[in-house]
């Protein structure tokens, strides 16, 4: 058993995905996805629903007319939406809780996941990717590893004293417990049958040198994660947004090159600052 499977043999325990959040994962990524079947499944959660009528009613995709059950999602807005909605709802309450190892404050980790699945997708349109739910899901769940490593690395710390406190995160992964929380992620999404379209960019999100990370969808959730970090989006919901130029010039040449990426930058960040702050605030964390 390699490291990443022990991390992740004990999953329900450590980090149980909500039933019906991992059913909607799985049923939206099926290549012959029934709509009738995703919307069932997503009706039997009341908070999951809300969810995805306040995000469908909301400035971001544009309805004058009130949307007012899954099925009208699924008639006026089209399947692909569905899967973004639906994918984004599921997620709040997986990536919700608080990661002390990683200093993240309860809904930190959602609010920073779900910018980087914005913005990605946005780079991800301009790039003209096809599969735009996988890039998106991927993008949502790069930091999933976070959640199963998050007690380890808390303890492996306490007893490791003699590691600074400012070590970068993943040396600080690598020496305490010889993995990373993107390896992890990608374990965790293969255990739960998620396809290899959302279970790589995760995988490699922090990689340049593998073979895998040359994928133009894993590109865009690195590029995509280093953007929102060097933005203000990063401390919440609230406050101006601030895209840090100066700091991106600087790490330019360790990121990921994507096609229409460095002619749009001004565009699609942009859009991506008016998209998030349109809706994130629509989640109830």
């Amino acid at each position: 058993m390699n490291v990443e499977q022990e991390y992740i043999k004990d999953i329900e325990k450590l980090a149980p995905c909500p039933e019906v959040a991992l059913d909607v994962l799985a049923i939206a990524h099926e290549h012959d996805c029934s709509i009738s079947v995703l919307a069932d499944k997503i009706e039997r959660d009341p908070s999951l629903t809300a969810n995805m009528l306040q995000m469908a009613n909301s400035a971001y995709f544009g309805h004058m007319k009130k949307i007012s059950s899954v099925n009208d999602i699924i008639v006026r807005l089209g399947i692909e939406s569905v899967k973004i909605i639906a994918i984004t709802s599921a997620s709040v309450g997986l990536l919700k809780s608080a990661q002390a190892a990683y200093a993240l404050s309860s809904g930190q980790l959602w609010q920073h996941s779900y910018a980087t699945a914005v913005l990605a997708s946005i780079i991800g349109r301009y790039a003209k990717v096809k599969d735009s739910p996988s890039l998106y899901t991927a993008a949502l769940l790069h930091d999933l590893g976070k959640l199963v490593l998050n007690r380890p690395l808390q303890l492996e710390s306490y007893n490791h004293p003699e590691i600074p406190a400012e070590t970068p995160l993943l040396t600080k992964e690598l020496l305490l417990l010889h993995t990373d929380h993107a390896r992890v992620g990608m374990a965790l999404l293969e255990k739960w049958g998620l396809p290899e379209s959302i279970s790589v960019p995760v995988g490699m999100h922090h990689t340049l040198d593998q073979p895998q990370a040359q994928r133009v969808n894993a590109k865009i959730v690195r590029l995509a994660n280093a953007l929102t970090h060097i933005t203000t989006i990063d401390e919440g919901a609230e406050g101006e947004f601030f895209f840090d130029v100066l700091m991106y010039e600087e790490q330019k040449g360790d990121l990921p090159r994507v096609p229409h990426f460095e002619e749009n930058m001004r565009n699609i960040i942009e859009e991506f600052v008016e998209k998030y702050q349109e809706t994130v605030t629509l989640y109830v964390l």
